[in-house]
């Protein structure tokens, strides 16, 4: 299959922001590839985050700025970041340290599984533990 779209591709692309400023984030671990986690960054967050090569987000509920780790040692440390095709999602490859991701002490947020139309836990072998 021949993509021959790619030449069209402008050299340049800034970050679509949503109506409130901001952009989702998908940090996903540099060295086996597993995605860890979803948050949202607005421009400062992005600012700081290639600044100090650490993940730095944007907390919705509290409205101010939330650097990864800070209170609870879970560091996301900033190997590669990238803009998709769009310009609307970001992609942080990172150096997860501490426990893990998850708010809820597990390596990743994503433990839920459609299961008789609910949503489950997931087998523990997929739940980050």
């Amino acid at each position: 299959m021949n993509h021959t779209r790619h030449s069209q591709t402008p050299n340049s692309m800034r970050p679509n922001w949503n109506a409130d400023g901001l952009i989702p984030a998908i940090a996903q671990d540099a060295h086996t590839g597993e995605v860890l986690m979803m948050a949202w960054m607005n421009d400062e967050a992005l600012r700081l985050t290639i600044e100090e090569k650490r993940a730095v987000y944007w907390s919705r509920s509290r409205k101010q700025l939330w650097r990864k780790g800070e209170t609870s040692g879970n560091v996301q440390e900033l190997i590669e970041l990238r803009l998709d095709c769009d310009g609307d999602t970001l992609l942080l490859k990172v150096n997860q340290r501490g426990d893990g991701a998850c708010h809820t002490g597990r390596r990743h947020c994503f433990f839920y599984e459609p299961r008789d139309g609910q949503w489950t836990l997931a087998t523990q072998e997929s739940q980050g533990l």
